[in-house]
């Protein structure tokens, strides 16, 4: 049972359906589809692009407050290159159920290898932004397997005392509940992070905006899955991880902080050193004017990405 009860879309197959749904994608998208899956103890929401390919299966991981909206660009251009795209939403986000309780990397990494054997695949290119850059590592070294490379976004090292302040702006508007769509939507556009609003922001939010029948809204995501996400997480040695991996690595690291000058980098220029040195033969990229929320909104991002998933 989800957190809440919602209205499933007239798009979205019932939990046990066996296939992906199509989901009007637009002309430019590759074979855009959404479906839902039933997993042990969760039922996990989640978007493809691209035509079904073991050979080249690639599975992107969102941050903490994210949802699959997140890989708006990079799904389709990988699916462009021939790559079969899978990005769920983590339980606790978007439309995947919301348990009250049990929220950490290692069962993100559980449900995420469950939807791999449900959907008939043993192994896939992991690609984890922010907290999924961390699930991306603990499933890598607890199912190693399972992962053939992993492309780390703007996180895998240790955590910034800051990081907390940093990423405040996104995470205040959980729990908070607001008069209407307009009204969230409008204050979601002075988000200080979002340096300039566009379609895939505006999808983003509308994704996340759980409207009620009196026309209220709040966030999808319930507070209190994040307060017990970040609980775990604290008592995660997160740092440790990279000394655990052995798959090829991409990180990629953005040159903005959250906080202005030198603060709020959730992946600091001296620590995505650390991490470049400690897993063998990782490979940096820093994106230039990108802060942790943008990375993933710019073609230099998808370009980075497609280029070593492809070679």
């Amino acid at each position: 049972m989800g957190f809440f009860r919602r209205n499933r879309p007239a798009h979205q197959t019932p939990a046990d359906a066996r296939g992906p749904v199509s989901h009007s994608p637009a002309a430019s998208t590759p074979a855009a589809h959404e479906s839902s899956r039933s997993l042990p103890g969760v039922t996990l929401h989640y978007q493809t692009w691209g035509m079904p390919n073991t050979e080249r299966v690639v599975l992107l991981v969102h941050g903490l407050t994210a949802s699959h909206k997140a890989w708006a660009r990079l799904g389709p251009h990988l699916a462009a290159q021939a790559h079969y795209v899978i990005a769920p939403d983590l339980r606790g986000r978007g439309l995947s159920d919301k348990p009250a309780r049990g929220y950490g990397v290692s069962i993100h990494a559980a449900d995420l290898v469950a939807l791999l054997d449900a959907l008939g695949l043993d192994s896939a290119d992991i690609v984890g932004h922010s907290l999924g850059a961390v699930i991306a590592m603990y499933l890598a070294t607890v199912h190693p397997a399972r992962a053939r490379k992993l492309v780390l976004v703007d996180a895998g090292g240790k955590i910034p005392e800051d990081t907390a302040q940093a990423i405040s702006a996104s995470v205040s508007r959980l729990g908070t509940s607001y008069p209407s769509l307009d009204a969230y939507l409008g204050l979601m556009r002075q988000l200080p992070m979002i340096t300039e609003w566009n379609d895939l922001w505006e999808e983003y939010f509308r994704y996340d905006a759980d409207v009620r029948a009196d026309g209220t809204v709040v966030s999808r995501v319930p507070k209190a899955a994040i307060e017990e996400e970040s609980l775990a997480l604290a008592l995660t040695r997160s740092e440790a991880l990279p000394d655990l991996v052995r798959q090829p690595t991409l990180l990629v690291r953005a040159t903005v902080g959250l906080l202005g000058g030198d603060r709020g980098f959730i992946l600091p220029r001296d620590e995505a050193a650390r991490v470049r040195d400690v897993i063998a033969g990782c490979q940096l990229v820093e994106i230039e004017g990108t802060n942790h929320y943008t990375i993933v909104t710019v073609p230099e991002f998808d370009a980075a990405v497609s280029a070593f998933l492809t070679t």
